[in-house]
């Protein structure tokens, strides 16, 4: 049966390049690097639906009081407000700290290292744990595990080469870029990685990162403003391009603009790992009450980008969830 995450996408007849994410393999599991102060705490992906299923109408509900008020509020040309639901940014401590950090790496990396269990003493706890486990956390949660699960046979096919050269763009603070490279060092495989961002506060906690994984002489960091200028790179010829999240936030033309840079670039047999969100039933809750608006695209738009942008045979993996889609394109 068709599930309701991308309408319009019929999942009986996918292409042959286009595939749903399963487990990993046991022995995967046990080579994954990772620290215990912040954990990705599960290893297998996430697959948690009915509970956010039943409570749509009630997301929906809260979606449409948040589009009024905030249209009241433009009327009287008073500023957002400050809480946008009682429900949500309200109570929850954590929830507040998101919809604050919208859209921004410090966001992805509260997602991403929640640590399970939290006990339930309160109203506010309960928000907050409900919306841990919601969909699109889950869903960027697994998509962590997929973009290290695909690195890590991306690095493979180049291996005997002296230094794999791997270049992070709109990298954020780049942890699970850092986590392979340090996982990979502890297997004598060398990798020289180039994280770029906008950010420098992004950039220093990549930093911090390296150093907690042993491998800050493999990094190097860089600021730039990648919808300036794609090549800022010098004659620095990567193996790998990792662009996780950038696409989220630009036009179809624009962002086959951007990828075709990419393909430019990218040493020979070189690979792109990138990926966009899906259309989605929490999008427009995501959008209205946690301000954090994005463009989504369904997996054929996707295809289309790398397409278009001179990729021959992209390959196009859901995460269990079907939110997000990771694109893997190789350069002939």
């Amino acid at each position: 049966m068709e599930t309701p995450f991308l309408r319009g996408f019929n999942f009986k007849n996918m292409n042959k390049n286009i595939t749903v994410a399963v487990n990993p393999a046991g022995s995967e599991k046990e080579n994954i690097t990772i620290l215990n102060d912040k954990p990705i705490k599960f290893l297998s992906y996430e697959k948690c639906r009915w509970p956010y299923f039943l409570s749509l109408p009630l997301m929906w509900i809260l979606t449409t009081y948040v589009m009024v008020k905030k249209k009241i509020y433009k009327l009287l040309n008073m500023p957002g407000p400050h809480t946008n639901t009682l429900f949500f940014d309200g109570l929850g401590k954590e929830c507040r700290k998101v919809k604050d950090y919208a859209a921004s790496w410090r966001a992805m990396e509260i997602i991403y290292n929640h640590n399970f269990p939290k006990k339930l003493t309160s109203l506010g706890g309960i928000l907050d744990e409900f919306y841990w486990h919601g969909l699109n956390c889950q869903a960027l949660r697994n998509r962590y595990k997929l973009v290290k699960h695909e690195l890590r046979r991306a690095i493979s096919k180049f291996n005997g080469k002296e230094e794999i050269r791997l270049l992070s763009l709109a990298c954020g603070s780049a942890q699970a870029v850092i986590e392979v490279v340090a996982e990979f060092k502890s297997k004598g495989v060398m990798i020289r990685a180039i994280l770029v961002d906008f950010d420098q506060d992004a950039l220093n906690a990549a930093k911090e990162w390296a150093n907690q994984y042993g491998v800050p002489s493999q990094i190097e960091t860089r600021k730039a403003n990648l919808s300036g200028e794609a090549n800022v790179f010098g004659d620095f010829k990567p193996h790998i391009v990792e662009m996780l999240g950038f696409l989220d936030y630009v036009n179809q033309k624009e962002a086959i603009r951007f990828v075709s840079d990419i393909h430019e670039f990218l040493d020979k047999n070189g690979i792109l790992i990138t990926c966009n969100i899906n259309p989605n039933p929490e999008q427009y809750f995501i959008k209205w009450v946690i301000n954090w608006p994005m463009v989504y695209r369904k997996p054929d738009d996707l295809m289309d980008i790398a397409v278009k942008s001179g990729f021959g045979s992209p390959r196009i993996i859901f995460e269990p969830l079907k939110i997000h889609s990771l694109l893997i394109a190789q350069k002939d």
